[in-house]
This record gives structure tokens, sequence and C-alpha cells, in this order.
């Protein structure tokens, strides 16, 4: 996963557990959460979270779960 961040740009973690990145990507700011096996991706560009969520599910075997608005009951 590690080696998978870096290439991404991932590189410097945020927050208190280090399990949190920042990037930014084609002027469109990154914030991937990680919790065991699952990890939320935040990004103010559909297009660019896409392509991310698409490499990260061809580098290693996943699902996507859909929005959080159906998980976490945000309304």
């Amino acid at each position: 996963m590690s080696a998978f961040l870096e290439k991404e740009g991932c590189a410097a973690t945020v927050g208190f557990k280090k399990s949190m990145w920042t990037v930014t990507i084609d002027s469109a700011r990154i914030l991937l959460c990680a919790h065991i096996n699952n990890f939320v991706i935040a990004c103010t560009n559909q297009q660019v979270h896409d392509a991310l969520s698409t490499r990260l599910l061809d580098t290693f075997e996943g699902t996507y779960e859909g929005s959080l608005q159906h998980y976490l009951s945000v309304r």
C-alpha cells in the first residue's frame, strides 16, 4: 500500500494516527483515509476521485461500496 500511495503522490500523512493522506492531483485536493481494510476518499473533483478509485481497485482486490451518505446516513 505504501508504494501505491507514494506513486500517487501521497507520501505525507496527516492526522494523529498517520492513517490519512492528502494530495493534489490535477488541481483537485484529495483526502484519503484508511481504517483496517476500508478507505474513504474525499475529493473536490469527481473525475479525479473516480480515476484514483479505479487505480486503487486495479492494484488491490476490493469493491466500491458507494457514497458515504448511504453508510453514515448523512443527509
